[in-house]
């Protein structure tokens, strides 16, 4: 997330020298909505299944649902990535079976998604799952020391690009009928595709699932300040996607403000509209 905040505050701050934009790094999703909702922080990038959580009120908000959290748009789709060796003999996902595999640091989106996708494709008890970043589990891939990582960000995720590059990979695949099933329980998931040659040696379309993540802030954030900083980030579209490959995205028409996990702030909202952006218009 680091680097598209940084290429965003780049774009806001030319744009705007009245908008100064500090960057902070934090642990993820989770901290960015405490952060945002606990003033910490003016916006926050957020993946979607986090927000929905939080603004409905379920999983680790359970107890305490979010109401306040807004969005001024969708910037870039987390992807699940899971990469093996081509040595390991894997094609498909459930064929961890009894392997072993890094799935992201506990709690965070890329450790919830993978168990979301765990528990469709059915990996038993006699999987190892562990809880370790994607530099780390990229390391113990290549030495041979786990099966399999998985990545949830902006494809091309750069630690998959790396092990690609030191060992021959391949990105192991649902079956159609576990991506239907995926989606079918989790609304705020869609079906996305990895195309051809996003890694070394992957040479053809691997179909997947993914999910927006939001520039998010706090609904009583001020209106005005909220529609200059959309009115920016849109016209900023062909370099912000240019910036960054996962960014590429936002150059979808409506990407940025339709479909969402929560709802637009109301300065989003009024640019969106004048612009005739929305769905249903």
């Amino acid at each position: 997330m680091y680097p598209v905040g940084n290429a965003l505050a780049k774009v806001i701050s030319e744009h705007d020298s009245n908008i100064k934009v500090n960057l902070s790094a934090s642990n993820g999703s989770f901290t960015n909505v405490e952060w945002i909702t606990g003033g910490q922080i003016d916006m926050g990038l957020v993946s979607g299944d986090v927000a929905w959580s939080a603004y409905y009120g379920t999983d680790d908000f359970a107890d305490k649902p979010i109401k306040s959290l807004r969005a001024i748009g969708a910037i870039y789709t987390s992807v699940s990535n899971w990469m093996a060796p081509e040595s390991a003999g894997l094609t498909y996902v459930h064929d961890l079976n009894g392997k072993s595999a890094a799935i992201g640091p506990q709690g965070s989106t890329t450790d919830l998604s993978a168990r979301i996708a765990i528990d469709v494709v059915g990996l038993g008890s006699s999987t190892t799952l562990v809880n370790s970043g994607l530099g780390s589990g990229s390391v113990a891939v290549r030495e041979g020391k786990l099966d399999a990582v998985h990545g949830f960000a902006g494809v091309p995720i750069s630690g998959l690009t790396e092990l690609a590059e030191s060992v021959p990979c391949r990105l192991l695949k649902y079956t159609p009928a576990e991506l239907k099933k995926i989606l079918s329980k989790n609304s705020f998931y869609y079906k996305t595709t990895i195309p051809a040659g996003t890694y070394p040696g992957q040479s053809e379309d691997i179909d997947s699932f993914g999910i927006k993540c939001l520039l998010c802030v706090d609904e009583n954030m001020d209106e005005e300040l909220v529609y200059r900083i959309t009115k920016i980030l849109d016209e900023s579209i062909p370099q912000l996607a240019a910036s960054h490959e996962s960014l590429s995205s936002l150059t979808q028409k409506g990407f940025i403000c339709n479909e969402l996990a929560v709802p637009l702030h109301k300065g989003a909202e009024r640019y969106y509209l004048e612009k005739g952006y929305l769905d249903g218009q």
